[in-house]
């Protein structure tokens, strides 16, 4: 045994070249010695003993025994007796066959029953030859024989085919050194390797290290024949399978198909439709290449387990030209409890596909982890074909698939596979509940889209789940996002902690009739986009997004937004240490002591002690025990405690430290009538000190403020010398009646004392009492209130007002009216002068006096 010093020290040192030649010296030698070690036991006249030298199943010491013992026992009869017997011994009991010496025979039965006997055998034993020429299919046959057996092969490659039986173990030298290779004349139904009996079943296979060539180019080019036919490996009623290390090549359909017998089972008719699939399923560390449909694909199968493997570049002749929805990985009809761990697919129409057709069951529960799809058309596509559109029946089977932390790489029109079929990082379409946790979409930026959007849920999908979300990239794309509306429309969808840098001019494009989904937590930027959401309706759950380098960061049901509005639908609670807000319209916001809004468009707010609303628009703000009562609506409730509001289209507010009741309002505006009560009083804080009336001029034209004014009929003009004083023109009223500031004063009919007629009307069910519209009324002219009319005046009629007043006017005097300005009075009567605000100037030609009007 020779040992090499392999202790040296990080830094050069003094002893390091030393070591370096005394242990190149110790491999040469070694070296030297095994050469010439081999080069005796070549030249030695003996090498091996008998024993130890085996040829065909035998060892030499084997075969000169039996010689010796037959030339021993050899029969020599002169007179012809016993040869019947002689012959009958060349006859195999085995299955009857005949051989021309029973040296023969002996032979055959000997590597018949050493074969049953064995567990571990060789091909090359049974006359198989890696040459590529040989047809090795009868020794493969002879080899494996009824299973029970582990058999090897040799490097190279065998022209032949494989059916496995039960509990049978095939291992080669692994992928590209052991190969299998149909023969030329193999019709197209046939396969490299598939299992012995399909519908039986078979169970206990384990297939290692071997390369699967269907040699589609037998014959002048073979194409698939069809059904679960024409695949490199098909394994059909399966249980306990393992493939591992082995390699797909030139398939005329799938690489590796595991499968039931057959396809025609439905859900409806056959509940237990995986009843005569494949189960416990392990493909491990595989690859496909060349294949004319899938690379990996399951059928009516369940506890599939598919790993490691890598499938690129088919050739999709299984297709008409130009349509062929090859696949990198396919888990197709019925297929069932399926995991796929760190795979690889690309140049494919789609790297993994989860479907089903139409009359089939979809495949369900399948769960798909760490994947890469490069260069795929569409990285990851889940469908239900016949189950999209409107007037196609739901889905019942489409349900429960996972992506996590899965990888699109660049996805691109593949014209050669799939014409024109539209690149995708990942569509969605007919399946529930589907869930993608840390999912990745890497764009090429100079690649051209065509204005595709690039992941997309679609046709009657539902309940999808996409948290976690990087992606860059798809600059020429339509948009990153698209959940599709209309009536084949997505819905229940929530997109959350996704970030989507530098790619498509749309963020996130919702379609319309899409009335659930939930956007939290995301980031989307890009350089030179239009707009990072938009919606057609405003139906959508925003929480704590940002758009940025966007036209527009959002345009929600035809809106610009510069940012990303919070939008949250539903009965909503913040802030709040208790309270129910009881449907989807109705919040409780800065609330304690378990307030309860029951009604739609509720609003408690900054209340507590249990207050409460109910029916329509109902709204408790800033109080304690307050309640809205009753079916009727609008009712209001202000800085109030104890207070109830049972009054439609009012708000109320009050004050008690008793229960709460309706007797407790202090004060109520009612909206309906414009009627405003209260209990205290009415108190102006201004310098407004007097009361007034909007009268019209006779003449329609303006008169100025200050100016004495007489009635004439019901109208006004400037009073004049013995006059009935009306009033004066003010500006300082603080209570103005007659304004008809909101609409035409005639807007409303009156009976013969003026007093509103009413109208009894009904209102969401609900029987409301208000006031009978004028048929004269037209709401399309424009109405100029009466503020805004010069021939209408604010006449002070009571109180503190200002007058206009000439020379004569001290204070103390009474006046009177002369040409519309105050004059003393010469019979000390009038209005008495307060006080001289303005003394009179000849360059005004009046003074001003606050006089007290009664």
């Amino acid at each position: 045994m020779i040992y090499l010093n392999k202790r040296h020290e990080v830094t050069p040192n003094s002893n390091l070249f030393d070591i370096l030649d005394n242990n190149a010296r110790l491999t040469e030698k070694g070296l030297n010695d095994t050469v010439n070690a081999l080069n005796f036991h070549k030249k030695a006249k003996v090498a091996h003993t008998a024993d130890q030298v085996t040829y065909g199943g035998f060892t030499v010491q084997g075969f000169l025994d039996f010689f010796h013992a037959s030339y021993q026992n050899m029969i020599a009869a002169k007179d012809g007796e016993d040869v019947k017997e002689l012959i009958d011994l060349r006859v195999s009991p085995i299955d009857g066959k005949t051989f021309a010496t029973v040296q023969g025979r002996m032979i055959y039965d000997y590597n018949y029953f050493k074969k049953k006997i064995d567990r571990v055998v060789h091909v090359d034993d049974f006359g198989a030859v890696a040459d590529g020429v040989t047809d090795c299919t009868q020794a493969f046959k002879d080899a494996i024989g009824e299973g029970n057996v582990e058999v090897h092969f040799s490097a190279g490659t065998y022209v032949g085919l494989i059916k496995v039986p039960s509990n049978c173990r095939l291992i080669g030298e692994g992928q590209g050194i052991t190969i299998i290779k149909l023969p030329e004349e193999t019709p197209a139904e046939e396969w490299v390797l598939t299992n012995t009996t399909h519908e039986l079943g078979n169970e206990g296979i384990y297939i290692e290290g071997i390369s699967l060539d269907w040699n589609k180019d037998r014959q002048g080019g073979l194409r698939a024949a069809g059904g679960i036919k024409s695949s490199c490996a098909t394994f059909a009623n399966v249980k306990y399978l393992w493939v591992k290390d082995c390699n797909a090549i030139n398939a005329g359909l799938h690489g590796f198909d595991i499968t039931a017998p057959s396809y025609d089972r439905s859900a409806e008719v056959y509940p237990n439709y995986t009843a005569q699939g494949c189960k416990y399923v392990w493909i491990d560390n595989c690859t496909a290449s060349n294949y004319g449909d899938d690379g990996i694909t399951t059928h009516y199968s369940e506890y599939v387990f598919i790993n490691n493997c890598h499938c690129i570049n088919p050739s999709g002749e299984a297709h008409a030209e130009g349509v062929s929805n090859s696949n990198g990985i396919e888990v197709d009809d019925g297929s069932k409890n399926i995991w796929l761990f760190n795979n690889f697919t690309s140049g494919n129409s789609r790297g993994v596909e989860v479907k089903a057709h139409k009359l089939w069951p979809a495949s369900r529960n399948v769960h798909i982890t760490n994947h890469v799809s490069y260069r795929d058309t569409r990285s990851y596509d889940l469908r239900h074909i016949g189950h999209h559109l409107a007037n196609e029946p739901w889905s019942d089977t489409a349900r429960d698939v996972t992506l996590v932390n899965c990888t699109s790489i660049e996805p691109v029109y593949n014209n050669n596979v799939y014409k024109d079929l539209s690149p995708r990082a990942l569509v969605i379409s007919a399946y529930q509940r589907v869930q993608i946790l840390g999912f990745t979409a890497i764009g090429d930026p100079s690649y051209d889209y065509k204005d595709s959007p690039m992941i997309v849920f679609q046709y009657k999908s539902r309940k999808i789940t996409l948290d976690g979300l990087l992606m860059s990239g798809f600059t020429k794309a339509s948009s990153d996002i698209y959940v599709t509306g209309g009536d084949q429309r997505t819905d229940d969808v929530i997109i959350s902690n996704f970030h989507v840098h530098d790619s498509a001019p749309v963020g996130i494009a919702l379609g319309g009739g899409v009335y659930y989904v939930n956007l939290t937590n995301g980031f989307l930027h890009t350089r030179g986009g239009t707009t990072g959401i938009t919606s057609p309706n405003t139906q959508a759950n925003m929480i704590n997004v940002r758009a940025v380098g966007y036209e527009n960061a959002a345009i929600i049901a035809g809106q610009k937004y510069s940012s990303v509005p919070t939008n949250i639908k539903g009965g909503f609670r913040a802030a709040s240490s208790s309270g129910h807000p009881l449907t989807d319209t109705s919040v409780i916001l800065a609330v304690t002591g378990g307030a309860t809004a029951k009604g739609d468009r509720n609003a408690i707010i900054a209340s507590s002690g249990g207050s409460s609303t109910e029916s329509s628009r109902q709204a408790v703000f800033a109080s304690n025990n307050s309640h809205t009562k009753g079916d009727g609506a609008s009712r209001v409730v202000l800085a109030s405690q104890g207070v109830v509001n049972d009054n439609n289209y009012s708000v109320r507010g009050g004050y008690a430290d008793s229960g709460a009741s309706t007797a407790n309002t202090k004060w109520e505006l009612d909206s309906m009538y414009g009627n405003i009560l209260g209990t205290g009083r009415v108190e102006s804080v201004s310098d407004f000190k007097d009361y007034a009336e909007y009268f019209e001029s006779v003449d329609g034209k303006q008169i100025d403020s200050g100016y004495l004014v007489t009635l004439e009929g019901d109208k006004i003009r400037k009073a004049l010398k013995g006059d009935e004083i009306l009033g004066v023109i003010s500006e300082t009223a603080g209570v103005v009646l007659g304004g008809a500031g909101f609409y035409w004063n005639d807007r409303y009919l009156r009976n013969e004392f003026g007093g509103l007629i009413y109208e009894t009307v009904e209102e969401n069910g609900r029987q409301l009492k208000r006031p009978k519209e004028n048929p004269d009324y037209n709401p399309e002219i424009e109405y100029v209130s009466r503020e805004n009319r010069p021939e209408w005046h604010i006449v002070g009629l009571i109180g503190q007002v200002h007058v206009r007043i000439d020379e004569t006017v001290q204070v103390g005097d009474k006046v009177t009216a002369k040409y519309g300005k105050g004059t003393k009075s010469e019979d000390g009567t009038g209005l008495k002068v307060m006080r001289i605000k303005q003394p009179y100037t000849k360059e005004k030609g009046y003074g001003v006096a606050i006089v007290f009007m009664r």
